[in-house]
């Protein structure tokens, strides 16, 4: 019953996902936003481009498999995203998004860190979705 609603909650995320404008890129960053909390690989492996550097704001990079395996193996835990604002800027097939955010993190087990992220992400219009190229970050004070 888990995997039937998983799937039901995928399409529809991407259902709006797919929108090819400033609001399904807004949607696409949502998904990702819960999707990312929630450690939930399938859309997480539609939501990001298969070229994926996801560069956190400690320096430290990952590819999308790299991302995805720290979540599954709880190396790296999201326990909140909360966007404080978004704009979007589109560019023919690429949108670039620019955002603040409440996020908290753990690694390996830790105590939640709360931080206050500025971040710019790059989404391609590309398979009939948007996904996500690029992430940067940088702790806010």
């Amino acid at each position: 019953m888990s995997k039937l609603f998983s799937l039901l909650a995928l399409m529809a995320c991407l259902g709006f996902a797919a929108e090819r404008s400033a609001d399904g890129v807004k949607a696409a960053e949502k998904s990702w936003a819960s999707a990312t909390v929630a450690g939930d690989e399938a859309t997480l492996k539609q939501l990001l481009a298969s070229d994926l550097t996801y560069t956190h704001s400690n320096g430290e990079t990952d590819t999308k498999a790299a991302f995805i395996d720290n979540l599954k193996t709880g190396a790296r835990k999201y326990h909140k995203v909360d966007h404080e604002s978004m704009e979007v800027r589109l560019y023919g097939n690429t949108a670039v998004l620019a955002a603040v955010a409440a996020v908290e993190t753990s690694q390996k087990g830790g105590k939640p860190n709360p931080v206050r992220l500025r971040f710019i992400h790059v989404w391609v219009w590309q398979q009939g979705r948007w996904q996500m190229v690029a992430h940067q970050s940088l702790r806010l004070p």
